[in-house]
This record gives structure tokens, C-alpha cells and sequence, in this order.
């Protein structure tokens, strides 16, 4: 036998592994094999590969097919890799009707750590979670918003997927919907996340002269914040005076801080708001030319765009209260209109109708 007769002897077997290797890597590392769509057509296993930023295979976790014209779905998708150390991910995705301005009520650090976007309307919370509101001609009451969340503790997901996979199920909620509105694009780039950093006590959020009243902070005491790098259309800033040493109430309630702001001119959010129960044309505020829910979520008319204000009281500020000269909410609230309204282009916020 000669010698190119032994060599195509041995490269057979080897070519044969290398095949055997190939299809082991497409049928467990990638959807090359398995199924184009997810959740009942709602997913794209693709947009999903990508959101959970590794090689795997990506299947749906039971039958989540939503119900014919019915805007809700709620889907499991599991990732899963041959390749060793890779343990498997886990992904939800589902709707919730809220509140129009459900995700500016609450307050806290969390709340404010949140990148948003515009265009469509939506928001990434670090590299674990994302969501996208459904346009207000899409809705029959109270808000939608589609949710993307990575539940597993290892790893992390890729921010700019998780937005595209929330705008890639929305589009396709409102196909299966049949809403007539305009496709949803996903957002090129999401921004940095808001981090906590010092404050000017004289110029919070970045607003300038806004400031915490001497009743409220007693003491001359640093105030830390999370704000964006600059005001969007959906803004939100968390405001919190440091600790003193002998303050022995951190451990209870981490975090909660003084107060949180948020500013919205986003239509979409502004229209899933005015659609929202409990939402009324009437003033809350006397001599206020608002409408809203109540004293601290209002929406305003400033130089023909409609704007919403909103601030959600913090445990520091409630303390605060047991000294009667602090500044309740209201006032805090009207302060904080009256200074940022104008970065927003608002004038003449408040005042008689």
C-alpha cells in the first residue's frame, strides 16, 4: 500500500469528526436546526440569541401562543450550550398593563438607573432587564408594555439585544393584534446607565437652582444623586442625603433616599397615561392649568407639548416632616416644576387657569 493510499485512510476519520463536531456545534450551540420563531410566533430566536449575548440554543419553555387578537403573552425561553462552564440562561418575556406612568412611580435608585429611549418609547435597567410601551392607538385602556428580563444570576445579557428583542416581540403583539400603527424600530445604541455620583446641593438633578430646602436637610449635609448625563424625553433623577453617623436608619431602608423626580414628553407615554383609569381633565392642583392622577403626577401644556411631572417621596423626606417647618410635598413639588419646567421649555407651569 502506498503512502497516499495511508494518508487517505487516516483523513477520512478525520474529516468524519470534524463533520460529527460541526453538527454537534449547529444542533446544540445555535437555532441553525431548531425552530425560526418563539413563543408562539411572537420571539424570533434570533433577536433572542442575540439578547442573551453567547452561543446557544434558544427554545421556548412550553406552549405560549397568545390568545387570537388578545395584546398579553407570557414566554419562557431557555439558552443552552454544549460548550463547557456554560451554564443554561433563562429569559422571560410577558406583558403588563399598568398605569400609563407605571414606571415613574415608586422612586428609589432603581428607578433612576434606568437608560430610556425615545422613538419608540422603552427603557433598559442595566444589562438585566428592557421594555417597550405599545403606541396608544394600539390600546383599550390601560398601558402595555412588553418585558424582556434575564432571570438567571450567571452572566449577563446585551443591552442592545434585550431592547431589540422587546421591540422585535412588540411589532410583532401588534401583527397579531392587527394595530394599524407604525412598526416599532429598535434603538441603534442605548446610552450609559445613569450612575449615583455627587450632587451640587444648588443645582440638583443637573436643574439649575434647584435645591432641597434647609427645613427638609437640616444639617448641612452631601446630597448624592442618579441622573442621565443630560434631560430627554423620559428623565428621571433619585436624590438622596447622605447618612449621618449617627443616623441609624440606613439598614432599614436602603436606598430609599429623599425624594425622586421624573419628567416625561414622550407621546407615546403621555398618550398611554391620558388613557389610563383614574387619569381625570380636572385640575388636582388648585390654580394649577393641569390635569393628572394627583398632587405629585400632573401633566402640563408648555409651549404646546404636553409634559408630565411627577415626584415620588423618599423615607428621608417623610422624617423630615417631624420638624413642622419642613416643606411638605406639595410645596416640594412645586418647587421642583418651577425649576426644571423651563430646561423642558416650560414657562408659566403654574398659576391660575
Amino acid at each position: 500500500m502506498g503512502r497516499t493510499s495511508r494518508r487517505w485512510k487516516i483523513a477520512v476519520p478525520l474529516v468524519s469528526l470534524a463533520l460529527v463536531g460541526t453538527w454537534v456545534h449547529v444542533s446544540y450551540n445555535t437555532n441553525v436546526l431548531g425552530d425560526d420563531e418563539l413563543c408562539g410566533g411572537l420571539v424570533s430566536a434570533r433577536a433572542a440569541e442575540a439578547a442573551f449575548s453567547r452561543t446557544g440554543r434558544v427554545s421556548d419553555d412550553g406552549d405560549a401562543a397568545p390568545r387570537p387578537g388578545e395584546a398579553a403573552f407570557d414566554c419562557w425561553l431557555d439558552n443552552t450550550s454544549a460548550l463547557p462552564g456554560s451554564p443554561d440562561l433563562e429569559m422571560h418575556l410577558y406583558t403588563t398593563r399598568d398605569r400609563g406612568d407605571e414606571a415613574f412611580t415608586g422612586g428609589g435608585p432603581e428607578q433612576a438607573a434606568v437608560t430610556y429611549f425615545s422613538d419608540p418609547a422603552g427603557g433598559v435597567e442595566k444589562d438585566r432587564k428592557a421594555w417597550v410601551w405599545l403606541p396608544p392607538s394600539c390600546l383599550d385602556g390601560e398601558s402595555v408594555r412588553v418585558n424582556v428580563s434575564l432571570m438567571s444570576r450567571e452572566g449577563s445579557a446585551d443591552r442592545v439585544g434585550l431592547a431589540a428583542l422587546a421591540v422585535d416581540a412588540a411589532n410583532r403583539l401588534m401583527d397579531h393584534t392587527k394595530c394599524d400603527a407604525d412598526r416599532l424600530k429598535a434603538p441603534p445604541g442605548i446610552g450609559a446607565t445613569p450612575m449615583e455620583r455627587d450632587a451640587d446641593a444648588r443645582r440638583l438633578c443637573g436643574v439649575p437652582g434647584f435645591s432641597l430646602p434647609a427645613g427638609s436637610t437640616g444639617q448641612a449635609r452631601k446630597i448624592r444623586e442618579i441622573a442621565p448625563a443630560s434631560p430627554g424625553p423620559l428623565w428621571t433623577c433619585f436624590v438622596a442625603l447622605e447618612h449621618d453617623q449617627d443616623d441609624d436608619s440606613g439598614d432599614r431602608d436602603p436606598g430609599s433616599g429623599f425624594a425622586t423626580y421624573s419628567v416625561v414628553q414622550d407621546p407615546v407615554v403621555i398618550g398611554g397615561i391620558k388613557q389610563s383609569k383614574g387619569y381625570s381633565e380636572e385640575s388636582p392642583i388648585d390654580g394649577w392649568a393641569v390635569t393628572g392622577f394627583d398632587a405629585t403626577h400632573v401633566v402640563a401644556t408648555c409651549e404646546g407639548k404636553e409634559t408630565y411631572f411627577a415626584m415620588e417621596i423618599g423615607t428621608q423626606q417623610l422624617r423630615s416632616w417631624d420638624d413642622p417647618a419642613a416643606p411638605r410635598d406639595a410645596q416640594q413639588f412645586r418647587s421642583f416644576v418651577e425649576k426644571v419646567g423651563p430646561s423642558f421649555g416650560c414657562t408659566g407651569v403654574v398659576g391660575g387657569r
